[in-house]
């Protein structure tokens, strides 16, 4: 079972409340009750609950007859549940009911090295580093519970990160992932967690209109391999928009962008993208820039 997929309840009786943990099958069966038998309320319920998985609501509501309901939210991460053991979502006298809890819960709890009060379990945990390769879209969770999608994967260990909780864009430096489980204990599904640790973290802001992932690239990323002259291409062409970016930014001072053009012109022999694309087509980069009397010509015709 998934931290994600555990379910986090409220029983509120005549002002009195306790918590439990349960699971999907658990949530159902106090549904089928405080919605009698009701398919659309029952949907209802079912619905509302997801909201909370979403985060569109915070929690979702059971109610009974006798001043009794229950809240209910599924859990977003490891913050929120020690949170939630704690007692820092309920009002006035609460404990916490262990026998109510589902099996699969508590076991959960244990992975995430939690007793139901959210003091630590055990008091030393190993990290083990695991193989790993990343891959552009997917959402890693870091060993303090937060998750990141990976926007760009700069080399092995090297990431753009994006914060799933703020929209924070991050180069994620020397990125690790390792499995974490009580120590002197055999690593298993039922006690190891995994996630990622960096060595260091440069923060860029939320905007991501504002950053210069060609710079990026080139500080944090590894040399493009190329493998065909359609790749030596492709890098030409990145190499030749870096500069004319650069050119045509407004806002910089007028001696960088006419610097930025002489560069154009001794490299690529044009500053002209539609010159720039007949010369590549007719491969006359395939040599590093060799034929410059060839490029003179071509530009030349053009104007």
């Amino acid at each position: 079972m998934k931290l994600e997929d555990m379910i986090m309840a409220v029983e509120n009786r005549k002002g009195m409340e306790t918590n439990f943990l349960t699971d999907m099958w658990g949530f159902m069966e106090m549904a089928v009750k405080a919605c009698d038998d009701s398919a659309i309320d029952l949907a209802d319920a079912v619905g509302a609950l997801y909201e909370t998985k979403a985060g569109k609501r915070d929690w979702s509501d059971l109610y009974f007859a006798g001043n009794k309901s229950i809240h209910a939210s599924f859990c977003t991460g490891e913050a929120q549940l020690r949170g939630f053991l704690a007692g820092n979502f309920n009002h006035g006298r609460w404990s916490f009911d262990k026998e109510r809890s589902s099996g699969k819960c508590l076991a959960v709890l244990r992975m995430y090295n939690m007793k139901p009060d959210g003091q630590p379990l055990f008091p030393y945990l190993h990290y083990e580093r695991l193989e790993h390769s990343f891959h552009t879209g997917e959402v890693l969770r870091n060993m303090n519970g937060n998750d990141y999608r990976v926007l760009a994967a700069l080399s092995p260990e090297n990431l753009l990160l994006m914060a799933q909780k703020d929209s924070q864009i991050i180069v994620g430096r020397g990125v690790q992932f390792y499995g974490r489980y009580p120590k002197d204990e055999r690593p298993d599904s039922d006690s190891m967690v995994t996630g990622i640790e960096w060595d260091h973290g440069v923060y860029l802001g939320n905007d991501i209109t504002k950053i210069d992932f060609d710079i990026l690239k080139q500080e944090y990323g590894e040399p493009d391999r190329v493998e065909s002259v359609y790749g030596l291409r492709e890098k030409v062409r990145g190499d030749f928009w870096m500069q004319k970016n650069v050119e045509m930014k407004e806002g910089l001072p007028g001696r960088v962008r006419n610097a930025a053009r002489d560069c154009l012109e001794n490299t690529f022999g044009t500053h002209e993208p539609e010159v720039f694309e007949k010369m590549l087509e007719k491969g006359m980069y395939d040599g590093m820039y060799e034929t410059r009397e060839e490029q003179k010509k071509i530009s030349g015709q053009s104007r």
